[in-house]
């Protein structure tokens, strides 16, 4: 009882902290993300905002299919552009905008209590709450909230869609209700696309969650219909862009035109590092999951993939010549701890290694799992650059939500969970202060 209440009383501190730094993080126009200030990525969100607020939708539309990126610029739909302009009555100067996206971003922390609320109705109120305030850790997040980014409305559409995914599922209610639900989850899985294309995969997890439901069949053919009726602007966004993404950006980043093996490795180095807090929730401890993991032969030949693809980078990857943008934490580490290429390759192919081996331990026998990590491995091999961003913190988000691997949720994996992203946020802020200052 006394480590319990001992425990508690960490955990309201950490939720506590958690929260004041969060505002304390805005009121000081804190960049942990490295994008953030008004000469930042605001610059370009700023210059899209004034192409729709100063010109009629048809003709601003058009500007997105122009090449020139100093009238439209971003890798994502112009969705919420136009819902600014119909919506929002704070777009007639920069601080008053980013005052309102910072309102609107939190609702993230809430939204995301209420997922873990559903998932785990068993666990203390205080354990999810802390939980939940670890999204306020990550330094996209909070750099998005601070600067007015376009990340998080793609968040709070994938948290609303698990709500209503998952209310939808557990009920049996009337027709009428069960279509009203339906039409929820079919619009704010949709609007996870608009709000960000790789998240292609919230629709794809909801439409196989209620098609292998016991759910009725005109249920499953309304969700298809909404789908098909949801798609159809982006259909026509996509034949006048040429691509799946904005002309200029597309034409910039080489979208669809080449693809980049590379950036499996790097990919596996974000990932494992969200899920490796994760194994605290396992129902073994850590040691035990390493050795049983080890002992089943299967593993090894899933082990073996990862020095197949170590041939393919000794051979046809040139590592002294790739752009050093992005990559992810271990990229830049690799940079800060070695000044000689050689032992920068070897550290991070290295991090390539374990990372794969945390991620197969992770995962173990869940396919639904799998084929989500899967998912994200394919996107990163046709988009470039690869950022930490486009994975944080939606890994950490649908590893407490749509991934199925079984959670056993306790305070002490909690606070190391909390003082693990900490560490993150901390040294993010240092890096990028030392390196825009």
């Amino acid at each position: 009882m006394r480590i319990s209440n001992h425990y508690k009383s960490i955990s309201l501190l950490l939720i506590l902290l958690s929260i004041a730094s969060f505002f304390i993080g805005f009121f000081y126009g804190e960049n942990s993300a490295g994008a953030g200030t008004l000469h930042g990525d605001f610059n370009n969100l700023w210059m899209n905002l004034q192409t729709f607020l100063n010109n009629d939708l048809s003709t601003a539309i058009d500007f997105t299919a122009n090449s020139d990126r100093e009238i439209f610029q971003s890798s994502r739909t112009p969705l919420i552009y136009i819902l600014h302009k119909v919506f929002n009555p704070f777009t007639h100067d920069k601080i008053s905008f980013i005052n309102s996206i910072f309102i609107i971003s939190l609702s993230v922390p809430f939204l995301f209590y209420l997922c873990l609320k559903q998932k785990f109705q068993n666990e203390d109120n205080l354990l999810l709450v802390l939980i939940s305030t670890t999204i306020c850790l990550s330094p996209y997040f909070r750099t998005s909230a601070y600067w007015g980014l376009e990340e998080n409305y793609s968040i709070i559409t994938l948290l609303l869609t698990f709500l209503f995914l998952n209310q939808f599922l557990s009920n049996d209610n009337s027709l009428w209700k069960n279509s009203y639900q339906i039409f929820l989850v079919g619009l704010s899985s949709s609007l996870c696309i608009y709000f960000d294309q790789k998240l292609a995969i919230i629709p794809l997890i909801c439409f196989f969650c209620i098609f292998f439901s016991k759910k009725s069949i005109n249920l499953k053919i309304l969700l298809f219909l909404l789908y098909f009726v949801f798609s159809i602007p982006y259909i026509y966004l996509i034949t006048i862009w040429g691509n799946i993404i904005p002309t200029g950006d597309a034409t910039a980043r080489g979208i669809g035109s080449k693809i980049y093996f590379n950036h499996i490795g790097y990919t596996s180095t974000i990932i494992a590092f969200y899920l490796l807090p994760f194994l605290l929730y396992k129902k073994n401890s850590f040691l035990d999951q390493i050795k049983r993991f080890f002992k089943e032969k299967k593993n090894y030949y899933l082990i073996s993939l990862f020095f197949i693809y170590l041939i393919y980078l000794l051979t046809f990857y040139d590592y002294d010549t790739e752009v050093k943008l992005g990559k992810g934490f271990i990229h830049k580490i690799a940079i800060l701890i070695f000044k000689e290429s050689l032992f920068q390759e070897i550290f991070i192919y290295f991090a390539f290694f374990i990372s794969w081996i945390i991620i197969l331990i992770y995962l173990e026998n869940n396919f639904k799992d799998k084929l989500i990590i899967f998912y994200f491995f394919i996107i990163s091999i046709i988009i470039w650059p690869i950022l930490q961003e486009y994975f944080d913190p939606i890994i950490v988000l649908m590893g407490f939500t749509f991934l199925n691997t079984k959670l056993f949720l306790n305070y002490r994996g909690s606070i190391l969970f909390f003082l693990y992203l900490s560490v993150l946020l901390i040294s993010s802020n240092i890096y990028y202060y030392n390196l825009l200052n």
